[in-house]
């Protein structure tokens, strides 16, 4: 008689085989060796749960052939199936494995998974490493510094954490009591290579001694902190090192997270309102990796004059909605002239950050990325209003995990994302320290074939538009047509 796992070892090698252009998988194959990627992971997942087979991403990253892939789903069956809701707490079991010197962990966020997931599979040792730098005048105290960064690190715990996805019943962030602060000296290039998740701090600082200034740079792995963390870090530091004193961070934070993420997973609710956000098809026929890491390497773009910024935000008081709504229009009409298609489905990056007094304070990730369905409309004044109606629309189930939804859709779940920021990191930063910084340069490589960054008050350049792509998945020349489209879709909405 078959055994379970003997049974899903053979469901699996057909699945692959039928997904790896017909080659014939055997037990003993190697996914990722046979020319499995990121997307065709997400249709293996797809194939094997429509065939019964209770598959997740994880599952596929960590047991690349059948064989062992089949013996652990057989042996985690009781569990239920791969692509079940992230839980919120760690077991008892689960704690009592913790290595000494961890002070809490908690289950990994599914969009930490899927960047820890996506690194893995990519060649790309810059993939998701964020690198904030800034030049502050006056002579560097070294020994100031240092202390300024263990302090940093003492005070958010993201900064002392580390990830172990084989360990628990659950990915987990594993949160230290203490680490090294990871300073080091000399010229300021990209000072974090590919990482090693099981070994903190995630990040490293540079300081860079010249005549009568210094430069500092952050760079930090994304699957630690988002943009907002970032800056936060940065006016930290600073602080720290002007010896102003910080207030107090709230507890709980993280935890709350988890906890909301969990419950909203598991809402079939908020599952059904995200798949109705999404459209059949996409606009670029030849994805290739389109639903994994893109090699965003090309850049277009321009800059927002002062006197549009002004005209726009005059434009949105007057049609009562925030600027974010309004690019979000703009983006919309573009997008909707490029593709000759009324309906545009985009991803937007929201904010997940739990609603707890002084959340703002602390450094982690909390962002997604989420499907917003929209009816380009003439009527600016209609446009913008349903920009607002979708993007509230879909805040109570913003921490959805998009990695749970495309593994529900078997595909990506949106062409294009857009990212509106307004910061004002550095003018905080000034004020708070009375320290005098310039310099500003934020870096880091998009993992969507086509991101729109729409930036006001921005680091290093001011209020502009940035729009990222790869050229193997979006012609440059597409790209470029958007770009124009949008800057004029921006001079059009001052007049709304």
């Amino acid at each position: 008689m078959q055994s379970e796992a003997d049974r899903i070892t053979a469901v699996l090698c057909e699945v692959l085989s039928g997904r790896l252009e017909g080659q014939e998988i055997g037990p003993d194959d190697d996914f990722y060796a046979m020319g499995g990627d990121s997307l065709t992971a997400l249709l293996v997942v797809a194939d094997a749960t429509e065939r019964g087979v209770p598959l997740g991403l994880r599952e596929l990253l960590y047991h690349p052939t059948p064989r062992a892939l089949g013996a652990h789903l057989a042996g985690a069956a009781a569990g239920g199936p791969g692509d079940a809701p992230p839980a919120a707490r760690l077991t008892a079991a689960d704690l009592s494995l913790l290595p000494d010197g961890v002070a809490e962990a908690l289950p990994a966020s599914a969009l930490q998974v899927a960047m820890v997931y996506l690194c893995e599979t990519s060649t790309d040792p810059a993939l998701y490493v964020s690198v904030l730098e800034w030049e502050v005048a006056g002579a560097l105290d070294g020994d100031r510094f240092r202390r300024a960064l263990a302090a940093l690190c003492e005070r958010h715990p993201a900064l002392r954490s580390s990830f172990d996805l084989g360990t628990y019943s659950v990915p987990a962030q594993l949160f230290w009591s203490s680490v090294e602060p990871p300073l080091v000296a000399g010229p300021p290039e990209e000072p974090l290579a590919a990482p090693d998740w099981g070994a903190p701090p995630l990040f490293r600082c540079r300081v860079q001694d010249l005549d009568g200034a210094f430069r500092v740079a952050l760079a930090v792995h994304h699957t630690l902190v988002d943009g907002w963390s970032l800056g936060r870090l940065a006016v930290d530091l600073m602080s720290l090192y002007a010896g102003v004193p910080l207030p107090p961070l709230p507890d709980g934070v993280e935890r709350a997270f988890a906890e909301t993420e969990a419950a909203q997973s598991a809402s079939a609710e908020a599952a059904g309102f995200w798949a109705r956000q999404t459209l059949p098809s996409l606009l670029f026929p030849d994805r290739g990796r389109f639903g994994g890491a893109a090699d965003a390497r090309e850049t277009a773009g321009f800059p927002l004059p002062g006197g549009l910024v002004e005209g726009l935000t005059a434009a949105a008081r007057r049609l009562r909605v925030p600027l974010k709504s309004l690019a979000l229009a703009a983006h919309v009409r573009a997008f909707a002239e490029l593709t000759g298609r009324p309906e545009v489905v985009t991803g937007l990056v929201v904010n997940t950050r739990p609603e707890l007094p002084g959340s703002d304070l602390v450094a982690g990730l909390y962002l997604n990325t989420l499907p917003v369905l929209l009816r380009a409309r003439d009527d600016w004044a209609d446009l913008a209003a349903a920009a607002l109606v979708a993007e509230r629309g879909g805040s109570r189930y913003r921490a959805y995990p998009l990695a749970r939804l495309e593994n529900r859709l078997g595909r990506p779940a949106f062409d294009a994302v857009l990212n509106f920021t307004r910061l004002g990191v550095h003018r905080e930063l000034d004020a708070a320290t009375g320290l005098e910084t310039g310099g500003w340069r934020l870096r880091g490589k998009p993992s969507f074939p086509l991101r729109v960054d729409v930036e006001v008050d921005g680091v290093e350049g001011g209020d502009r538009v940035v729009v990222a792509f790869d050229p193997d998945l979006v012609p440059p020349a597409t790209a470029g047509r958007y770009t124009e489209l949008l800057r004029r879709a921006l001079a059009e909405a001052v007049g709304a």
